[in-house]
């Protein structure tokens, strides 16, 4: 594990340094040297809150819409450009979500982040809604529990499949990896995106058979 953690850090340097040289940074929203979202244009970002309900997942949250021009930016540059700092901006505004659109719930809550498989780790170099959900774990002081829902199986991307698509293709790819730390507990699972929701409700559905007692579910947009 350490030596694993090691390997994360180097690789996600690397791919930070090589990305600075290659894009110097500046505001996506109003081109202001020096960060990726300024102040001013994370204003502009605002909430569009929704709470909904699931199968497994007793509550779920999502606070902006990301048909939002820079929420769209951010989120792709961060996932797919490989931006991590872009995380800390984000986080900040699930938590502004969180205090706007939705009450926070009891300190009795733990946070898991939705899980990434290794490659796409590997390739990423970080796991977004983990790093998203440890902003909201400062905020609020909800214990953020990183390791204990694992994606044991590889999954193709959902961007193309329909609703019932993507609920076969994440059936049973997940796994609890530590039963005593959800059995009986409320979590909070944190994701960036929430779009038919497939990919969370299987997740609570694993919490839930592992005997998580209530599994809420909480996403920076929904798509």
């Amino acid at each position: 594990m350490v030596i694993w953690e090691k390997i994360k850090k180097v690789f996600s340097c690397l791919k930070k340094e090589i990305f600075d040289i290659l894009f110097p940074v500046e505001c996506i929203g109003c081109a202001k040297e020096g960060e990726w979202l300024c102040r001013e244009c994370l204003k502009k970002i605002r909430t569009d809150g929704h709470s909904l309900s699931g199968e497994s997942l007793d509550r779920i949250l999502t606070f902006y819409s990301y048909d939002n021009e820079i929420l769209k930016r951010a989120i792709h540059l961060l996932k797919y450009k490989f931006v991590e700092s872009l995380a800390l901006p984000l986080g900040d505004l699930v938590a502004e979500g969180i205090c706007e659109k939705g009450r926070p719930p009891g300190k009795e809550f733990i946070l898991i982040p939705v899980p990434l498989s290794r490659k796409r780790f590997l390739e990423r170099g970080f796991n977004q809604a983990e790093i998203i959900a440890e902003k909201v774990s400062r905020r609020f002081g909800w214990p953020l529990e990183a390791g204990v829902l694992k994606r044991i199986r590889a999954t193709p991307s959902q961007v193309d499949l329909e609703e019932g698509e993507r609920r076969k293709n994440v059936k049973g790819a997940f796994s609890v990896s530590d039963i005593s730390k959800i059995a009986n507990k409320k979590i909070i699972l944190m994701d960036d995106v929430l779009t038919t929701g497939a990919t969370m409700e299987e997740c609570a559905r694993t919490l839930k058979l592992g005997g998580a007692k209530e599994v809420w579910g909480i996403a920076l947009a929904k798509g």
